[in-house]
């Protein structure tokens, strides 16, 4: 799968997630597609603003049948072939069926009708009806409003939210001090707090190790919905939702109700962890972390939450039924590995992270998916068309001086043929010269 269609599938695996994580009667999935429909989004490589119900449903089939790679664009069946409607016609029918939601179809004929080169109707009234119910360009479809609604997850693990707070400064290792962020992921239900921790950034490598860790304590969530920070738009936490089976929402800017509850969460941190801590003895990151764990398993999980009437680790245990597990033989590790696209040199290294790894000699020149944890970056798998075919190391310059030059693998070539372009030329002239050619004593020889 190259990166255009990679794209595209993460596109549609993020319409399609909640149709396909959770076992739904055929009601509701037809209306969770309807209400998706209803939406405009920003579709990779198309003009395209909307997706049909029946688009939505049909991706949720390929996804269940096939993963992720069935989500890829396939190869039209029709390619090559004219079509009715253009594009150019297709952006001026909804165009004019938004400037006015009222006009129907044969109002929208008329009108095409007389600004045709032609004077007739470009296409016939069945394809414009089919058309404006696959774009969702129907009255009843565009004068429908939507609204917020308060919304709380009915069972632990469905909702999972994430943000990162400001935390205070400790001691670096080199001297001087610098600022904590506390990463946190917290479930809806339940207010559990599945894994917390500060960190020493507020990086990508840092949410993925908290996301990581929250999957390996408490399962799978359903949804993770995160605000629309750069680390939360990564192509790197895309592919691992998708891998896992993990929706990504995004809240809208400026709008974030949908986090209020981790918001909450951080303003317990403040008034009951970090106005306690003592500074005398709090002075690096792991002294912070530790005195964060044990108030955080000892207090927070085990009192009793006021919206909860219970504490928060009895209302998770109560949806246990419901948490949804990685399979035992599933390497967690590698479902978080990056993977970033490199061209091997021509002395056989690549650089990743401003680091020079060797790659074997017979990849040079080769355009190569690296993959790696980012967290301990010794070890790079190399994987070249699918398939895993070596696993490299940080070039060491000093050790590569004291050794041989690795020779050049020459192809084993056969016996020789014996062809050769102007002997054949020459023979051929040969074999075409004898017996078309005559001579002149056999002219003049001739009867009179």
């Amino acid at each position: 799968m190259d990166a255009k269609a990679e794209k595209i599938a993460l596109f549609r695996y993020g319409l399609v997630a909640t149709l396909v994580l959770e076992k739904l009667p055929r009601g509701e999935l037809i209306r969770r597609a309807r209400e998706l429909a209803e939406h405009e989004y920003d579709i990779p490589f198309s003009d395209r603003r909307r997706v049909c119900v029946d688009t939505l449903l049909h991706w949720a089939v390929r996804y269940r049948t096939g993963g992720l790679e069935a989500l890829a664009p396939q190869p039209r069946s029709d390619r090559g072939k004219p079509r009715v409607i253009s594009p150019p016609l297709a952006q001026l029918i909804e165009r004019l069926k938004r400037e006015n939601p009222h006009r129907n179809g044969t109002t929208l004929l008329r009108e095409l009708a007389l600004v045709s080169e032609n004077g007739a109707a470009p296409l016939s009234e069945s394809s414009l009806y089919r058309f404006l119910k696959s774009h969702g360009l129907t009255k009843r479809e565009l004068l429908t409003k939507t609204g917020f609604k308060k919304f709380e997850a009915e069972y632990a693990n469905q909702i999972w939210q994430s943000d990162v707070m400001y935390g205070p400064y400790v001691e670096r290792e080199g001297g001087g001090k610098r600022q904590s962020f506390l990463l946190a992921i917290l479930d809806d239900a339940s207010r559990l707090i599945p894994h917390g921790q500060f960190y020493a950034d507020q990086a990508l490598e840092s949410l993925l190790d908290c996301l990581r860790q929250a999957i390996s304590a408490r399962g799978v969530p359903v949804r993770l919905y995160v605000d629309n920070g750069k680390i939360y738009r990564s192509r790197q936490l895309e592919r691992i939702g998708a891998s896992v089976g993990i929706l990504i929402v995004h809240t809208p800017p400026y709008q974030p109700e949908g986090r209020g509850k981790i918001e909450r969460f951080f303003r317990t941190v403040r008034e009951q962890f970090l106005a306690s801590v003592d500074r005398e003895h709090v002075r690096t990151l792991d002294d912070l972390n530790a005195r964060f764990q044990v108030w955080l398993d000892s207090v927070y999980h085990r009192e009793k939450h006021g919206a909860l009437e219970t504490t928060p680790l009895q209302r998770w245990q109560r949806d246990i039924e419901h948490i949804r597990q990685l399979r035992p033989s599933t390497d967690l590790r590698r479902l978080f590995f990056y993977r970033l696209d490199r061209l091997v040199r021509r002395d056989s290294t690549f650089l990743v992270h401003r680091r020079f790894y060797e790659a074997p000699p017979h990849l040079a020149g080769r355009r190569v998916e690296v993959r790696f944890d980012p967290l301990d970056p010794i070890e790079m798998e190399i994987h070249f068309e699918g398939q895993l075919v070596a696993t490299a190391r940080p070039v060491d310059a000093i050790v590569n001086a004291q050794l041989p030059p690795t020779p050049k693998l020459q192809p084993q070539s056969g016996a020789p043929t014996g062809i050769n372009y102007v002997e054949l030329l020459q023979e051929h002239e040969r074999s075409e010269s004898k017996p078309d050619r005559v001579q002149p004593s056999q002219k003049e020889g001739g009867d009179v």
